[in-house]
């Protein structure tokens, strides 16, 4: 019996270890907006570089509103400071175009040359592309990868209608319906 009991103990210990192993989460890294182009759109790079920075924050700010559990079918963590940091960091002065089209994006070396706390799990970023003010729609790509090895797990495009009032709302609401009407 004795045995029996010390046998349940350790596989108890052990089930419980592994729990706390970072290798199962999923962490959502929030938007990047450093391959963004805006077509047709009357505010400054700078204003919208602003805005930016205010639509990630909305992602700790409103969880509830901006849930990724949905999507994922799993609860993440959000930390949204690497994407803050990378998108603080860029130029956007090329940010503007005149085409209503995004540009070819080089993805495994985006997400290979992100700088994140987590060394192992699956990370969850949105690559903003395009942001269309004439056809109120904005587009990303969903990726997930693995942190270790940064291959990349999962990309799906996603399109998300815009509305609302202010440069900050406005974009963000196409992340709010992205997150509402579409799964993995």
């Amino acid at each position: 019996m004795k045995k029996i009991f010390l046998f349940l103990l350790c596989a108890t210990g052990f089930t419980c270890l592994n729990a706390q192993s970072d290798e199962g989460k999923y962490y959502v890294y929030g938007v990047d907006f450093t391959q963004a182009k805006v077509y047709a759109a009357q505010e400054s790079p700078q204003q919208f570089a602003v805005a930016f920075e205010k639509i990630n924050r909305l992602l700790i700010m409103e969880p509830r509103k901006y849930d990724f559990s949905r999507m994922l079918g799993r609860i993440p963590e959000v930390i949204i400071e690497p994407m803050l940091k990378r998108n603080s960091a860029t130029d956007f002065q090329n940010l503007i175009t005149l085409t209503p089209r995004g540009k070819d994006i080089d993805y495994p070396a985006i997400i290979g040359s992100y700088s994140l706390p987590q060394t192992e799990g699956t990370g969850v970023v949105l690559i903003a592309k395009l942001l269309d003010k004439p056809n109120k729609e904005a587009t990303y790509d969903l990726i997930t990868f693995n942190i270790a090895t940064r291959e990349i797990l999962s990309k799906k495009e996603v399109v998300g209608k815009v509305r609302g009032f202010g440069l900050r709302n406005y974009w963000a609401s196409s992340i709010y319906r992205i997150l509402k009407f579409n799964e993995m």
